[in-house]
């Protein structure tokens, strides 16, 4: 039998004293590094790197010399997104200015041209979504919701506006990992690709156009209220 990975001895670790900080009060103080090479029978490294990824992912904080310690997960998250909000605002809002002015357009030209071979994949994208949504998987939500705006962007059949678009990619794909990871809650944005995808198959232009702007606008409002809002 192959000796598994150590990456997989990591993630084995990193399963069990995840879900011990979740279930432990905010302040109770885990296992050793010590006692994590005893009871996991890896090495010293691979526990220090555990507390590494749990410190990252907002779970623990480790004192030098005391351990580590569960802290209130939401309060980390969101004292994360304001501090990336706070860095990147400029860029933010222009993102989402191009967003609104290019994805309704987009939109429209969609619900004008999309094949029925396309309309059944952007159907599929919508029904997939869900789950994906409520898994825990960041990079997994990222790529669902780029496929779905990917889909629509091919059935508008407007080569250079793809072009353009996709000079975007990069900064998008950081703004949907930052909208789909706590505390942002990523369902919203369910029923607004149902809506878009209804307008598109009913071939209607004008309301697949506003649905999409409805999406962006949303987008930026839920941006803004987990920026500022000092009571999550």
């Amino acid at each position: 039998m192959a000796r598994p990975t150590r990456k997989r001895r990591i993630d084995d670790v990193l399963d069990v004293l995840r879900r011990r900080a979740q279930e432990l009060p905010v302040g109770s103080q885990l296992p050793t590094e010590w006692q994590i090479v005893e009871d996991f029978g890896v090495s010293r490294q691979t526990a220090r790197e555990t507390f590494a990824v749990l410190q990252s992912e907002g779970y623990i904080e480790i004192l030098h010399g005391k351990g580590a310690f569960v802290v209130d997960k939401t309060v980390r998250d969101t004292e994360r997104f304001q501090d990336w909000f706070r860095g990147n605002q400029f860029a933010i809002d222009e993102l989402l200015e191009m967003r609104a002015a290019v994805e309704p357009y987009v939109a429209e030209l969609a619900a004008l041209r999309i094949t029925d071979a396309e309309l059944e994949a952007l159907r599929n994208s919508v029904q997939d979504f869900e789950p994906v949504l409520l898994g825990s998987d960041i990079e997994a939500k990222v790529a669902a919701d780029e496929e779905f705006h990917s889909l629509i962007l091919a059935a508008s059949r407007n080569k250079p506006l793809t072009t353009f678009y996709d000079t975007f990619i990069p900064s998008l794909r950081e703004f949907r990992a930052r909208v789909f990871a706590p505390p942002a809650d990523p369902l919203l944005a369910l029923p607004h690709h149902q809506r878009i995808y209804q307008a598109i198959a009913a071939r209607d232009t004008a309301a697949a156009y506003r649905a999409m702007r409805e999406h962006i606008e949303h987008s930026r409002s839920d941006v803004s209220r987990l920026a500022h809002d000092s009571t999550l």
